[in-house]
């Protein structure tokens, strides 16, 4: 599994790369998208949630074609407005308010799609498949009634890769966290690919 998970690892630093630029020229300024952890854990032990009290955005997805699964991105709301401030100045009267207006819950959504797509159209070469998203769905409250919609439903048997996404701008650092939840069939899936690749790789 080791050095499957080095394939994927390798995958994601190509999503980065693509992501970074789409949100460079989306965003109108250089803008980094970073990938430094990523892992394979049972649903059930998934560890690397978010604050669950904390309020927050999730811009959720299911894989339509592909594979069996869906995915998120999940900001809080610190840096979710970090993220709307970058791409659109907000004014001393929506920084009083402390609530998301519809242009910002707009852009949210536009760049979690943005991330969403990057990462499945990569992950689609990689396994030399088309892979393809439904349209994004907004979900905003509290952290723990947006994982619950998005991660509890699924079987116990299900796997999360995870993803830890940053998204770094040289003047802030705004983060949030990818999901990409699959069920065991599609994990097991990805597996064979791998060491089919790796096999090929040794010939």
């Amino acid at each position: 599994m080791h050095d499957e998970m080095g394939m994927l690892k390798e995958v994601g630093s190509i999503v980065a790369g693509h992501g970074g630029i789409a949100l460079s020229e989306i965003l109108g300024r250089k803008v980094i998208l970073d990938i430094p952890h990523m892992d394979v854990v049972p649903r059930m032990e998934c560890s690397f949630a978010p604050a669950r009290s904390e309020i927050g955005i999730g811009i959720f997805s299911k894989i339509a074609v592909g594979l069996k699964g869906e995915v998120v991105v999940l900001l809080d709301e610190k840096n979710a407005f970090k993220l709307i401030n970058l791409s659109y100045k907000l004014n001393d009267e929506e920084k009083k308010l402390g609530a998301f207006t519809e242009l910002g819950l707009s852009l949210v959504k536009e760049i979690g799609n943005i991330v969403i797509g990057a990462y499945l159209n990569s992950l689609s070469l990689f396994l030399k498949r088309m892979i393809i998203p439904s349209l994004p769905t907004l979900i905003s409250g509290v952290m723990e009634n947006i994982m619950n919609i998005i991660i509890v439903p699924q079987k116990e048997d299900d796997y999360n890769i995870v993803v830890e996404v940053t998204f770094e701008e040289p003047v802030d650092k705004i983060q949030g966290s990818f999901y990409l939840v699959l069920t065991q069939d599609a994990v097991s899936d990805i597996q064979q690919t791998c060491r089919q690749i790796l096999s090929d790789l040794e010939k």
